[in-house]
């Protein structure tokens, strides 16, 4: 097994006055997955993202939380922001860090706390006002206005993040944070942390303020360098192309190695956050190990074409190389995905040194089975998700899959489990031997399992996840359709169905499913398991 967290090892300490010894969360490869392990065991957080502004007052969030528990969520992704966390120079109030540390585990869920510091949405507006104030020690970015592309964040304080002390004041912040929650933390609460959120240059595709032009005619870094050489054959075509332009140099400014167009300065501004962060990331992680990832506001897309548009040099997956050879100290780069090609979004982001993680999203089930079952995710989490009603389909989800965590991890490690998505006429997924044939069901169940609802309705409600528990036994969760089963060279039928629930991972049957519910396992009314074992002769 390969550990992608420096915060793997055993640890003994005496933690706000109290003795405990444990293993902090961490990142483990293993099989075909990577895994976040909690308290010794694979964890996969089924959570939601409070909207920003919530989790600033603990009054406010008093009726939040019995909601979020009520709605089977295991994880929040709550925020610190550096305002709060650092009003005057010096002096810190962690009086927000705190409540939602005690009300998440009076809750019984983990929590994953965002770092708003000196970048929000490629914004600054987190940043004290004693920061914001004083713009000669933390100067602001500069647009050059023959390239000034309009758009988000021509108006909003956004500082430069070529500024020194910027780096060291938020970095100081930072770390105070993490050594605050290592010592009022034992039961490891907070799993994961969030460095900044969604930075990048918005306006231009570079900044052009005094330091980033002394910056920008200075060599390309030498360790930048090294890893473009030494990933080469591996790298983003986007990267590999901007860079053969030049001939693939390997020395010089970065207008010499790079260029001088949009592509250029978004690489140029991808090492400056990558790095910014960095150093963020590792005065915190000195204070308390636990894992760090980035999160990216995509780009390009429809309607943020070019570097500028969306927040240019930000961890977005043409930036990734740029990215990973910056901040290894960050375990992952996680899309926060609002585009309709969910599944393509996850694909660009996947790769060996990055596993999935959804910290923004829509509250959609279907995008929560694709991102388990396809992407072998270690969470998924839709933004404002206290918003979300007592009838929303998610949270059924969460409650059947919080019971059954063990198994989904087992199958993610060894490639068993497959997402149900079917968008038209049906969908077939090879799984152990067989091949699974989806089509519309539709409605709810009528006369011999027929369904009864309008055939669009029933298509926008065709999704689950697939799980192999055996040479011939599959556990299937979902709704709307209907399962036909097939093997090459053998005849294939169901030799038993049985409908039930998980609690704690143990199966608990209810019906045994038979005569004319055999043909309607799986209706358009909710979602259910169904367990099926075959008979192939």
């Amino acid at each position: 097994m390969k550990n992608l967290s420096c915060a793997c090892l055993l640890l003994a300490a005496f933690v706000g006055g109290q003795a405990w010894a444990g293993e902090l969360p961490h990142l483990v490869q293993t099989g075909q997955a990577t895994q976040l392990i909690v308290d010794g065991a694979p964890f996969i957080a089924l959570g939601g993202e409070l909207h920003n502004s919530s989790p600033s007052n603990p009054a406010y969030m008093a009726p939040i939380w019995d909601r979020l528990a009520k709605h089977h969520l295991n994880t929040v992704i709550g925020a610190a922001s550096w305002e709060l966390v650092e009003p005057q120079e010096g002096t810190y109030d962690f009086t927000a860090v705190d409540d939602q540390i005690k009300q998440a585990k009076a809750h019984g869920m983990r929590l994953v706390m965002i770092w708003f510091g000196a970048y929000k949405n490629a914004e600054s507006t987190y940043a004290p006002s004693w920061v914001r104030r004083d713009v000669a020690r933390f100067p602001r970015v500069q647009r050059n206005p023959a390239r000034a592309d309009g758009g988000p964040g021509l108006n909003a304080p956004i500082l430069s993040v070529f500024s020194e002390a910027l780096a060291e004041a938020d970095a100081k912040a930072f770390a105070a944070m993490m050594a605050h929650i290592k010592k009022i933390d034992p039961a490891q609460t907070v799993i994961l942390v969030q460095v900044e959120n969604e930075v990048g240059m918005m306006g231009n595709s570079r900044d052009h303020s005094a330091l980033a032009e002394a910056a920008w005619a200075k060599p390309v870094p030498a360790e930048l360098i090294a890893y473009l050489r030494s990933h080469r054959s591996a790298l983003r075509p986007e990267l590999l192309e901007t860079w053969g332009r030049q001939a693939f140099r390997e020395s010089g400014t970065w207008a010499e190695v790079f260029g001088t167009d949009a592509s250029a300065d978004e690489i140029f501004m991808a090492w400056a956050f990558g790095r910014y962060v960095e150093r963020v990331a590792k005065a915190g992680a000195a204070e308390y190990a636990l894992p760090m990832y980035a999160n990216a506001w995509l780009g390009p897309q429809p309607d943020y074409k070019k570097p500028g548009d969306y927040p240019s040099g930000g961890p977005v997956a043409r930036m990734m190389d740029l990215w990973k050879a910056a901040a290894p100290t960050l375990v992952l780069l996680a899309p926060d995905i609002y585009v309709d090609d969910f599944a393509g979004t996850l694909a660009d982001f996947r790769r060996a040194d990055n596993p999935i993680f959804v910290p923004e999203a829509r509250i959609d089930t279907a995008n929560l089975f694709t991102t388990l079952g396809d992407y072998k995710a270690i969470g998924f989490s839709p933004f404002g998700i206290e918003d979300g009603g007592d009838n929303e389909e998610l949270f059924q989800a969460y409650q059947l899959l919080g019971e059954m965590t063990p198994l989904i991890a087992a199958a993610q490690r060894e490639d068993r489990i497959r997402a149900i998505k079917v968008t038209g006429a049906n969908q077939q997924i090879t799984l152990g031997g067989y091949a699974l044939t989806f089509t519309p069901q539709g409605g709810t169940l009528g006369a011999f399992g027929q369904g009864t609802g309008k055939a669009a309705e029933a298509r926008s409600a065709i999704h689950g996840l697939v799980l192999q528990q055996g040479p011939d036994e599959f556990l299937i969760l979902g709704k709307g359709f209907r399962v036909d089963f097939s093997a090459a060279g053998a005849t294939v039928e169901i030799d038993s169905a049985q409908e039930g629930v998980f609690k704690k991972a143990q199966w608990v049957g209810g019906r045994v499913m038979n005569g004319d519910e055999r043909y309607g396992l799986f209706p358009n009314d909710s979602l259910r398991i169904v367990r099926i074992k075959l008979l192939r002769r």
